[in-house]
């Protein structure tokens, strides 16, 4: 399988988790360590695009392909109808996840876009290591993706 992650190109080689442990996401409080990638490349723009300043757009963005062995079940969590406007919920199964740390990935669905789906992946994993960076690709991203409200 092949995830997607878009990040400034400093990035591009770092599936450490070290950004989402920072700041938090979603998926995750500050002090866990997740990797947030996309099902496609199109969803990995968006997530990115619509998270990031205005002063941002158009600067150095690479898209990368991650490689993820076949036969790697992910987590797929249990979530409410409406998980979308609880992030202190989602919050607390990314963290949970890490912690129990008995899956390499986490499927979980996109909050931009219905049936599509992002991949969570728990960078301290034991099958880590399996992953693959592809050659990552830069990519420019449109200023009128800002027309998305998100600040």
């Amino acid at each position: 399988m092949i995830l997607y992650r878009c990040c400034l190109s400093k990035w591009s080689k770092d599936l450490s988790g070290t950004g989402a442990s920072m700041y938090g996401g979603r998926w995750n409080n500050p002090g866990t360590f997740l990797v947030y990638t996309a099902e496609n490349n199109i969803l990995a723009a968006l997530e990115i695009a619509i998270r990031i300043p205005l002063e941002q757009i158009g600067k150095d963005y690479v898209m990368m392909g991650i490689e993820v062995p076949d036969g790697i079940e992910p987590y797929i969590p249990k979530l409410s109808k409406t998980w979308y406007k609880d992030e202190e919920a989602t919050r607390a199964v990314g963290d949970q996840f890490a912690k129990n740390n008995s899956h390499l990935l986490m499927k979980v669905p996109s909050a931009l876009i219905s049936d599509a789906y992002n991949y969570i992946i728990n960078p301290r994993h034991e099958s880590a290591y399996q992953i693959k960076l592809q050659d990552s690709k830069s990519i420019l991203l449109d200023k009128r993706l800002t027309l998305i409200e998100n600040k």
